[in-house]
C-alpha cells in the first residue's frame, strides 16, 4: 500500500471510529428528530405501557403558541419550539424534566408568516441538541433561518440561508454530525441542502438538488461503503451524499415528488416513502458495490404513508399510513406480513422502545404493540388531547407534545403537576 492509499484508509477508519463513538455517547439521549441515531428506537426500560390523563402522568405543562415540532432531550433537559401567531415570533423553550417547569423561553426569530399548508405551523421543525448547544430552523415569508442557542438561552449565532418559498411551508429538522449541522432546504424556490459549521454557522458546503421542489424529509446519517454519508429524499430523488463535502455517491429517481417521511436504513438497504402526488415506497441497496441502486429491490403503492415515518425495528418494518391503517412488512422482500386498521388519522411517527412499538393517532390515542408480525396489542391509551408530533424518550419517561401541552408519562402515584403560564 502506498503512502497516499494508507493515509486515505486511515482517514476513513478515523471517520468510522468517530461515528461509532458519537453514536455510543448519544445513545441515551433523544437529541434529534427520532432520536440520536434518527431511527426512532430506544433501549430504555421502565417506560409505562398504560396511562390516562390522570394515571402515570408525572406532569403536564402548557405550551403557548402553535407548533408541530417534536420534543428532544439534550443535556438532561427537554426542548421544543413554538410560534406566536400574534407577534410572528418563533421561540425555543427549555423544560425541567423533573416537574415540567419552563426554565426559559428564547425568542429566536421574528418575521412575517410564510406560506404554509393549513395543517402546518411556523414551528414544525424539530430542534437538535449537541454538547450544550441547541440548533433550530425557522422560515418566514422571505428566508430560511438557522440558529444555535446555548443551554442558558443565549443565541450564539443566527444565519440566513437565503430565500425560501414553499406553498406548504417548512418542516424538515436539522441533523448534527461531526462535520456540522445539516439543513434540508428543499423548496419550490432555490432548493438546497447545506452543512453549517457548529461554531459560527458558516457554510461548510451546499448541494443544489437537480429539481427545485418542496419536500419536508429529514435526512438520515449512515455510511455507504467506507464513506460517511447522508440519505436524502425529495424532488423525485433518493440519493446518498458524502458527509464531508456533499458530493453525490448515488441517486435514483423516485419514489415520488413530495416527501415528508424520513428514510430508514438497515439490512444493507434504504427504505424510502413518498406521498404526493402518488403514494409510493421502495427499497434500494445502500452500497452500489453490492447491487445497482437504480434497480429497486421491491416497490409498493398501497397502504403507504405520506406524513408518518415508518419504523424499521429489527426484522420488521412497521408502517402506519395517514388514515391509521397499519402494515407490517418484511424488510428484505416488501412482503406484507400483517395488515389491520389500527385506528384513526395519524401524523405522528411510531417509535420503538425495548421491544414495543408506540404509535400515537391525531386524537391522542396511543396503541402499544409488540415488535412482531402479529400486531399483538399490549395497551391502548387515551391522552385526551390531540397529538400530531412524535414523542421522545428520556430515561424512564415518555415526553409527548400535544396540541396545547407538553406531557411527561412516567410511572407515578403522585397527582399530576400542572404548571400554568404564570409560573416563574
Amino acid at each position: 500500500m502506498n503512502r497516499r492509499c494508507f493515509a486515505s484508509a486511515l482517514s476513513h477508519a478515523l471517520w468510522i471510529g468517530l461515528i461509532c463513538l458519537i453514536s455510543a455517547a448519544q445513545a441515551q439521549e433523544w437529541s434529534m428528530w427520532r432520536g440520536s441515531r434518527g431511527d426512532g428506537i430506544s433501549q430504555e426500560t421502565g417506560i409505562p405501557t398504560e396511562w390516562s390523563r390522570e394515571k402515570n402522568v408525572a406532569w403536564k405543562t402548557p405550551v403557548p403558541g402553535r407548533g408541530l415540532s417534536s420534543p428532544i432531550v439534550s443535556g438532561g433537559a427537554i426542548y421544543v419550539t413554538t410560534a406566536d401567531p400574534q407577534t410572528d415570533v418563533r421561540s425555543l423553550m427549555k423544560f425541567d424534566p423533573s416537574d415540567g417547569k419552563v426554565l426559559w423561553t428564547c425568542p429566536v426569530h421574528r418575521g412575517p408568516v410564510e406560506n404554509q399548508h393549513k395543517f402546518n405551523t411556523s414551528a414544525s421543525s424539530t430542534p437538535a441538541g449537541d454538547s450544550g448547544v441547541i440548533y433550530c430552523t425557522f422560515a418566514d415569508d422571505k428566508q430560511l433561518i438557522a440558529a444555535a442557542v446555548s443551554q442558558n438561552g443565549e443565541i450564539l449565532w443566527k444565519v440566513s440561508l437565503g430565500s425560501y418559498f414553499s406553498k406548504h411551508g417548512f418542516a424538515a429538522s436539522p441533523v448534527f454530525c461531526e462535520v456540522g449541522v445539516l439543513i434540508n432546504g428543499h423548496q419550490d424556490g432555490e432548493a438546497f441542502v447545506a452543512m453549517l459549521a457548529k461554531d459560527d454557522g458558516r457554510e461548510v458546503w451546499r448541494f443544489t438538488p437537480p429539481v427545485a421542489q418542496r419536500s419536508f424529509s429529514t435526512p438520515y446519517l449512515t455510511q455507504v461503503g467506507s464513506d460517511p454519508a447522508i440519505i436524502l429524499l425529495g424532488a423525485n430523488r433518493t440519493m446518498a451524499l458524502k458527509l464531508q463535502n456533499g458530493a453525490v455517491l448515488w441517486q435514483v429517481e423516485g419514489p415520488t415528488e413530495k416527501v415528508v417521511c424520513s428514510p430508514s436504513v438497515g439490512h444493507g438497504m434504504v427504505f424510502a416513502f413518498g406521498g404526493s402526488p402518488d403514494v409510493r415506497a421502495f427499497a434500494l441497496p445502500l452500497d452500489p458495490r453490492s447491487a445497482r441502486p437504480d434497480v429497486p429491490i421491491w416497490r409498493l403503492e398501497k397502504g403507504m404513508p405520506y406524513v408518518p415515518t415508518p419504523l424499521l425495528y429489527g426484522d420488521y418494518l412497521h408502517v402506519v399510513d395517514d388514515g391509521g391503517v397499519y402494515t407490517c412488512l418484511e424488510p428484505k422482500t416488501g412482503k406484507s406480513l400483517h395488515r389491520v386498521r389500527k385506528g384513526g388519522n395519524t401524523y405522528s411517527s411510531p417509535i420503538g422502545i425495548h421491544g414495543l412499538v408506540y404509535s400515537f393517532e391525531d386524537s391522542g390515542r396511543c396503541v402499544v404493540f409488540r415488535n412482531s408480525d402479529r400486531y399483538e396489542v399490549v395497551a391502548s391509551n387515551e391522552l385526551g388531547e390531540s397529538v400530531q408530533t412524535t414523542p421522545c424518550v428520556m430515561k424512564d419517561s415518555l415526553i409527548v407534545r400535544g396540541e396545547n401541552h407538553l406531557w411527561c408519562i412516567r410511572e407515578s402515584k403522585k397527582p399530576v403537576n400542572q404548571w400554568t403560564l404564570t409560573n416563574p
